[in-house]
């Protein structure tokens, strides 16, 4: 049954970048890295081999979802092709013609964007006669109830990242870009592709448009592969005004996407909600707009608290000339298994992560948090002992200066600056437990700091945003979208074993027992139901019905 919604993933980028013989990837064929080329992908977490190709979403449980549309930044181009270019295609099957393009800086990242629309458009017939996948659009509403027809897999499209609205030469910063005309001629076009949503900001700086401070994501491991600076974050300092006008575009376009929050900076996170709450003094309607992450993690903690009571060191260092900002977060355990050795779960403290505030606010705009199947977002590591850690998280991360002067220099929070299953390995549990403890976190929070209404609660405002073929290591056993099928049951099984364990607001407990002691086993169905399948569906109804 094909009834699973998954808030972000990529369908097609692989084979986008992808070359067989004088052509790419068919869609039939999953991107599959061969010899010691298979050795190094999956020392990198497997971020290489398909995880939701059209052939895997085929034969998933994906019914619903948001796949991304996704430039490929410069960032990425810049260094890759010394460290993998040498294996042949059979081994890796990358289009470095496709690579050298963007290295050398021969178009634009709108341009990209465009070309990535069309192959998708050149294969609709293909999608959908083949693999059951279909595409959903405002400017020409399903004639097909969606919601019903269960033979389908039905996706609306993203954009990662605003960067892909530049029209200038890829790192040429003395050109002006236009991101709102660009926005424009994709969302005022009858024919073309429906944008549900976008990320100001993806995983680089892009000098040539800067919309807004970003979050570091890649760590050391990744850094291997992918060295550039650019993945460092330098030159945030909340949301610029290009960035302010190109919400305000979006956010008013009549058949607006939403922003969406993932990758932002901390700081920016901030400014974006005071943002929206001065655009909607200005103009009402906005405001029926929803705040969402679609994939994401948490830091179990408090903004305030965070930097108040300074959880981290803070320091800096000097990179070819240039100030880099750092702080390293304090490891606190969120919960334990049932291990005799090594149970401690930890989560991962990064700031590109949501905290509470943050939490509360997607809420507060009706909006949908989609926890990613990232396992290092979700804060799992690759030691053996993961269930022991020292005082600070292995890795620090990367502030921009601004941003680390306003809040992490001295710790000062400003409000009015910011405003029953197979059996499973160690690791997989561990895995699960995590996946568990975000969502269980997200709803003691819910209930711990609103006021709820009639029937909502805070289950209806999270679901799956799995990030698969995303350059992420997924976490075990959901190794790719065809997994997905699997995850209601690990879900009806260990999210009350974590309900019991969770430390952070320990005294909310989500699954209560009943008189004789069980809990109530039609509401844990429920609630699996609405995070798996009913949330997602019933946001793309409101997407569908123009928020309205």
């Amino acid at each position: 049954m094909k009834n699973i919604f998954d808030f972000h993933f990529h369908l097609l980028f692989k084979h986008l970048i992808s070359k067989k013989d004088t052509g790419r990837l068919p869609l039939s064929s999953n991107f599959k890295t061969k010899g010691l080329m298979s050795v190094i992908d999956e020392f990198m977490g497997n971020a290489f081999d398909s995880q939701s190709s059209p052939a895997m979403v085929k034969n998933s449980s994906l019914g619903y979802g948001v796949t991304a549309l996704m430039a490929m930044e410069y960032a990425f181009a810049e260094n890759i092709n010394g460290f993998f270019k040498g294996f042949s295609s059979s081994k890796l099957p990358i289009n470095w013609d496709f690579i050298d393009r963007v290295k050398n800086r021969e178009t634009t990242y709108f341009d990209l964007l465009k070309e990535e629309i069309a192959y998708y458009q050149s294969n609709y017939t293909t999608l959908e006669n083949d693999f059951k996948i279909k595409f959903i659009s405002r400017k020409n509403p399903p004639a097909e109830d969606i919601f019903s027809n269960q033979q389908y897999t039905y996706l609306a499209f993203s954009v990662e990242g605003a960067h892909n609205f530049s029209n200038a030469k890829i790192r040429d910063a003395a050109a002006a870009t236009e991101p709102e005309k660009c926005y424009r001629e994709i969302q005022d076009d009858q024919k073309n592709v429906d944008l549900f949503s976008i990320n100001l900001v993806h995983l680089s700086e892009i000098p040539e448009q800067h919309m807004c401070g970003f979050a570091q994501a890649l760590n050391g491991t990744a850094q291997v592969a992918f060295r550039s600076e650019d993945f460092i974050p330098k030159s945030g300092f909340g949301i610029s005004d290009k960035g302010k006008d190109f919400i305000r575009t979006v956010f008013l376009h009549p058949y607006p996407s939403l922003i969406d929050i993932k990758h932002m900076s901390v700081f920016s996170r901030h400014k974006f909600y005071q943002f929206r709450e001065e655009l909607g003094v200005q103009h009402p309607e906005t405001l029926r707009l929803p705040i969402i992450s679609s994939h994401t993690g948490f830091t179990f903690s408090s903004i305030k608290d965070f930097l108040e009571q300074k959880n981290y060191r803070s320091g800096f260092r000097y990179v070819q000339g240039k100030t880099i900002c750092e702080i390293q977060a304090k490891n606190h355990s969120i919960g334990k298994t049932d291990f005799l050795l090594n149970n401690k779960l930890f989560g991962n403290p990064w700031t590109i992560n949501l905290f509470d505030e943050e939490i509360l606010e997607i809420m507060k705009s009706n909006g949908l948090i989609g926890i990613s199947m990232d396992q290092r977002i979700l804060g799992a590591a690759k030691t053996m002992m993961d269930g022991s850690r020292p005082e600070y998280f292995k890795d620090p991360e990367a502030i921009p200066l601004y941003e680390w002067r306003k809040w992490f220099k001295e710790g000062t929070f400003d409000l009015k600056e910011a405003f029953i299953t197979e059996d499973k390995t160690d690791r997989e549990v561990r895995h699960i437990y995590l996946l568990c403890a975000h969502i269980l976190y997200a709803v003691r929070l819910g209930y711990s700091e609103m006021n709820w209404v009639g029937e909502r609660s805070p289950w209806d405002h999270i679901c799956i945003g799995s990030d698969y073929d995303g350059l992420i290591n997924p976490i075990n056993p959901y190794d790719d979208v065809t997994t997905l099928g699997k995850l209601r049951n690990d879900l009806l099984v260990y999210l009350p074993i974590v309900d019991k364990r969770l430390e952070p607001l320990k005294d909310i407990r989500v699954f209560k027992n009943n008189n004789s002691g069980s809990i109530d086993e039609d509401y844990l169905v429920q609630c699996v139901d609405k995070f798996l399948t009913e949330n997602g569906k019933n946001f793309l109804k409101r997407f569908l019905n123009n928020w309205n």
